[in-house]
Parts: structure tokens; C-alpha cells; sequence
């Protein structure tokens, strides 16, 4: 009886860190797919950040022409519909 319960022992030890193992791949893979995940969105973050820097640059040169034009005395419209280049 003794040998059977030995054998038991030993099988249960090597599923037991069979299974240890498995999962610590898994868990592995997991967190290189979510690293890829986040790299990606990191990516688009920056690509956005990118465009509204642009925005935001864009803005201030509209902002200081306005305010120069001011300066001088110029009153700037915005153009209609209809007017346009000829």
C-alpha cells in the first residue's frame, strides 16, 4: 500500500507544477498581448497629440494675426458665401 500511495504522491507533485508552469505561460502570453495593446494605443495617442498640437499652433498664428491687425487699425471680416477669388 505504501508504494501505490508514494506513486500518488509523485504524480500529484509533477501535475501540480505541470499545471504551475502552464499557467505561468499563460499569464506570460496574457501580458504580452496587452503590451502590444497599450503600444498600439500609445501610438494613436501620440498621433492625436501630434494633430492637436498642430490645432492648437495653427490657432495661436490665427490669433496673434488678428490681434497685429488690430494693432495697425485693420478690420478684419470673415468673407461670405459669395465673395470669393474672381
Amino acid at each position: 500500500m505504501r508504494p501505490v500511495f508514494c506513486y500518488i504522491l509523485i504524480v500529484a507533485a509533477v501535475a501540480f507544477i505541470a499545471m504551475f508552469f502552464a499557467s505561468q505561460h499563460s499569464r506570460h502570453l496574457q501580458i504580452g498581448y496587452d503590451l502590444t495593446r497599450l503600444q498600439s494605443e500609445r501610438h494613436e495617442l501620440q498621433k492625436r497629440a501630434r494633430k492637436l498640437d498642430f490645432e492648437i499652433d495653427r490657432a495661436a498664428g490665427r490669433e496673434a494675426l488678428v490681434q497685429t491687425a488690430d494693432g495697425l487699425g485693420l478690420n478684419l471680416v470673415p468673407p461670405t458665401e459669395d465673395q470669393g477669388p474672381d
